[in-house]
């Protein structure tokens, strides 16, 4: 059976594909229909999570593989022909593109000071996130904001899909949370599987739920990608600026003055290299406007978990 229709896609049109059969082959294409020969990536057919929906997504922004078709299988002789394969086969080798984390002595994780095992999203994120964010910012992938965003998309979005998948808790007792979980999408994308009611249970119907999942963790991603690019980075760069110019405001060191509205930045990462941070105390006074027509207003600036608390 073969099904085309159109559908705006982050506000650009493109056309999606889908062909099925009764084997639970599934391939989707994000481009026109050509018959130029595309890559495949494999993932497995059945229920889904956010980590394969996500990966299957993230990879198709690369070069390698633009527009590849993705293939919903478990049939390990079929796996074996795809240029990549996602979450399925029991084989992490990214020298072969794949990217399994099920198997037994897996224990990859992101780096960086993150210990968070890997699930197939993350591991997706950390051999191409880099490609992926350079061609969003549009600049090379040795530019320092390349790196800057690589770290911060992976802990305010990335982390909290890893640890789901892999059935992490975010707490434990009365610790600080393991990571953080803005979005709870691992969770909506669960809820885009077939209602064990419906009476359509066809492969055709589970792949166009995947499909579903494939667009929303997408776009979640690149929403996360894109306000790291255009409020967080250009708010890290205020108030490092702003704290390398606090000695000229006070000898002291301990009074920063913000010139400009800037969103807070709630973790010591946010301000990585922190070296110019060496404050005799823990925290600083801080001014600065609460938006873009307000006067200045004081609050304490804590270095140690970069909070914002008001002093009324």
């Amino acid at each position: 059976m073969f099904i085309a229709f159109s559908r705006t896609l982050f506000s650009t049109h493109r056309l999606f594909a889908f062909a099925a059969n009764p084997r639970s082959r599934f391939y989707l294409s994000l481009s026109p229909m050509s018959t130029a020969a595309v890559k495949r990536v494999g993932t497995h057919n059945g229920s889904f999570h956010c980590d394969e929906a996500l990966g299957c997504f993230m990879i198709r922004l690369t070069k390698r593989f633009s527009d590849a078709h993705i293939v919903r299988t478990r049939d390990p002789k079929v796996l074996e022909t795809l240029d990549a394969v996602l979450d399925v086969g029991g084989v992490y080798d990214p020298t072969k593109d794949r990217y399994d984390h099920h198997q037994k002595g897996f224990e990859e994780v992101f780096g960086h000071g993150f210990n968070t095992k890997l699930s197939s999203a993350g591991l997706v994120y950390k051999h191409f996130g880099k490609e992926i964010i350079a061609k969003e910012l549009q600049v090379d992938e040795d530019h320092p904001d390349v790196h800057r965003l690589f770290l911060a998309v992976y802990k305010s979005f990335m982390e909290a899909i890893d640890a789901i998948d892999n059935g992490i808790n975010q707490y434990d007792t009365d610790q600080p949370p393991r990571y953080v979980n803005n979005t709870h999408l691992s969770s909506r994308v669960g809820k885009l599987n077939l209602d064990w009611t419906d009476p359509d249970q066809s492969a055709e119907k589970e792949n166009e739920a995947f499909e579903r999942a494939m667009v929303l963790a997408g776009s979640e991603f690149l929403d996360s990608v894109r306000y790291h690019a255009r409020s967080w980075l250009p708010a890290r760069s205020i108030v490092m600026q702003c704290l390398e110019a606090r000695l000229d405001v006070d000898l002291s060191g301990e009074i920063m003055i913000l010139d400009r509205f800037c969103p807070e930045l709630h973790n010591p990462s946010d301000l990585r290299p922190i070296n110019i941070c060496k404050f005799e105390r823990w925290h600083t006074i801080s001014l600065y406007p609460s938006n873009l027509t307000s006067p200045l207003k004081i609050c304490t600036f804590y270095m140690r978990y970069m909070i914002f608390t008001f002093i009324k």
